[in-house]
């Protein structure tokens, strides 16, 4: 103990003014680092969320190639009629129609048909990687979704299969809009842009 007193003896602690001006340069250096980190955070959800708009594409991709050739299902989807969300390849692969269809049991009228059978595959190649949400994408087009239509953890996203149904045939996934807590993802031409909004 006399040893450790003798060591310490006639030292002086640090200043109080040492000690703020210590904590004013950590607080510049947080000033600095935590938007950047921030940052990467928001970059790392936005390409976590384009490798599952991706998935989307790849089973869309696959479902539409199969069912394009083997079925009467055509490119695109109607623009009118009763059924104008239920029809053709691009409804079928929505997100929106997947969901409402899950619910379908075997035996019931509509179970076979070909578009039905289209969303079940796109089910099934899907499994339970992404959650999928109940918001109806599908007639919203030119909307983004709100927290009450996509509930946080939950995915919506909308197909385009085909330029337009007067080229007829393409099996083609031509676009893919992905929606996931507050970021839309936009496939296209093999490019992938990641847009935030408010949400």
């Amino acid at each position: 103990m006399k040893w450790f007193k003798q060591q310490i003896g006639g030292k002086k602690g640090f200043t109080l003014v040492e000690i703020i001006v210590v904590l004013v340069v950590l607080a510049i250096l947080a000033a600095f680092t935590i938007p950047t980190m921030l940052g990467f955070v928001a970059d790392a959800k936005g390409k976590a969320y384009i490798a599952e708009a991706r998935e989307v594409y790849v089973a869309a991709q696959a479902v539409a190639t199969e069912y394009s050739a083997t079925t009467e299902l055509s490119d695109g989807a109607p623009t009118s009629g009763d059924l104008v969300e239920w029809e053709g390849l691009s409804n079928s692969l929505s997100s929106y129609t997947i969901q409402e269809r899950r619910q379908w049991k075997p035996g019931s009228d509509q179970y076979e048909l070909s578009r039905v059978r289209a969303s079940r595959q796109m089910d099934n190649y899907l499994g339970t990687d992404i959650t999928i949400s109940k918001f109806n994408v599908i007639k919203s087009k030119t909307t983004t979704p709100t927290k009450t239509e996509v509930i946080p953890g939950q995915s919506a996203w909308r197909v385009t299969v085909g330029l337009d149904e007067s080229t007829g045939k393409t099996a083609k996934v031509t676009k893919v809009v992905y929606f996931k807590n507050g970021y839309r993802i936009t496939i296209e031409k093999n490019n992938a842009l990641v847009e935030k909004y408010n949400y």
